[in-house]
Formats: structure tokens, sequence, C-alpha cells
């Protein structure tokens, strides 16, 4: 096990099964309320789920190209583990491309769940031939060459407001961002998936000529 994971969870079930909305729900059945990064960060494709252990990086703003471009983010790209989100905070920049068909194809050859950030990304249908799994706010063609450096790998971030521990479960999809600390990351799981089932109950029921009020209070979920 990773030592920055408390537990390992399923992350095959989170993808196939789960859902950021069904991990929203059950985060704030235990009073974490403020867990996902605000509107507009979905994956390049509206199927795709990135489950996976959040590995952020920090990043300073440059105006020019430093002498030795890159040292930090080809650091970070040999230092991310199989099954990890590789994670960059921007403050919503709108001027540059954090992400595109290199880095992807690098973290892919390392086993990499995905990576998302509140920021743009660029080479849109190489990543998609790709497949690996990407979430941004948009895209620009602008380079992050001489535009920001990456100065550290696995560390604490902050998007959205949000706080993004290394080894935080990271779900996302079409509907959003939902970051899960790690220590709760294997009990929310389990709850969501109960949850799940349950919703697939009062669907069944529903769907069957059970009236909503009667399935509400029977199943308890909506």
């Amino acid at each position: 096990m990773h030592p920055l994971r408390s537990a390992t969870v399923d992350l095959e079930l989170i993808r196939t099964h789960l859902s950021s909305a069904v991990v929203s729900d059950c985060l704030d059945a235990i009073g974490l309320r403020q867990q996902c990064l605000g509107a507009g960060i979905h994956p390049l494709e509206p199927d795709q789920v990135i489950a996976g252990y959040a590995f952020p990086v920090e990043i300073e703003r440059v105006d020019d190209v430093p002498e030795q471009p890159f040292r930090g983010l080809v650091a970070a790209l040999d230092a991310i583990e199989a099954d990890e989100v590789f994670v960059t905070p921007t403050g919503r920049a709108t001027d540059i491309a954090v992400w595109g068909e290199l880095l992807s194809t690098a973290c892919q050859r390392r086993g990499a769940a995905g990576a998302i950030t509140d920021g743009l990304v660029r080479d849109i249908r190489a990543v998609r031939r790709l497949g690996f799994p990407v979430a941004g706010a948009g895209a620009i063609p602008y380079d992050s060459k001489g535009r920001h450096e990456v100065v550290a790998h696995r560390v604490a971030a902050v998007i959205d407001g949000v706080r993004i521990e290394p080894g935080d479960l990271i779900v996302a999809d079409v509907d959003g961002v939902v970051v899960v600390p790690a220590a709760r990351a294997a009990e929310i799981v389990a709850a969501a998936a109960t949850k799940r089932s349950i919703e697939r109950e009062f669907r069944a029921a529903v769907a069957d000529g059970m009236g909503a009020t009667h399935a509400f209070a029977k199943f308890g979920v909506l």
C-alpha cells in the first residue's frame, strides 16, 4: 500500500458502477459538504470516469523560459505511480495549457489513473486517441513553456477552495470532480456502493408503478 493512502479501495468498482454524484451524496451524509471542485471541470470524453489517488503538484507562473525548462515537470512525471491522478492547480488560469499529449503519454506509461486541472489543456484529439483520462476546464493552444513551471510534486493543493492532499481519492466524471479525504475513502466507497444499489431498487419500483412518495418512504433515496 502507498504510504499516503490510508486504505486501498476498489477503483474499478468506482469506474464501472459509481459516480461523482453518489460519492458526493455520501460525503454530504457525514458532514463533508464542500468536497466538489467548481463547475466546468470535466473529462475530455463524457463517458470516462477518473478514479485514483491524488498526486498534486505546485506550479509557479513565469514570464520567460528558464535556463532549464520543465525540470520540475519531468521530475513529477517520473515520480507519479500507478493509480495516481496528476492534479495541477492553476487558480483557474485561462492563458496557458497545462496538459497535453506528451504528458498524457508519460503518465499512461507509468500506469497513472488520469489527470485533472482547473486550467486548460491542449492536444485534445491526440489525448482522446491515447484514451488517457484527462479532465480540464477548457482548451487553448498556448504551451506552458515560459508561462509556468512545476516547483513541487506530491504536495497539498487547493482548487476552488477544496484542499487536496496527496493520496486523497479523486473521482471525476461528466458531472464534475469530487475529492474524498484518504482517511474516509474506504468508508465512502462502501457507502456509495450501497446507495447505488438502493437507487436501483427505487428506480425499478417506480418503473413498476410505485408512487414517488411511497418509494421515497421505502428506500430513502431520491
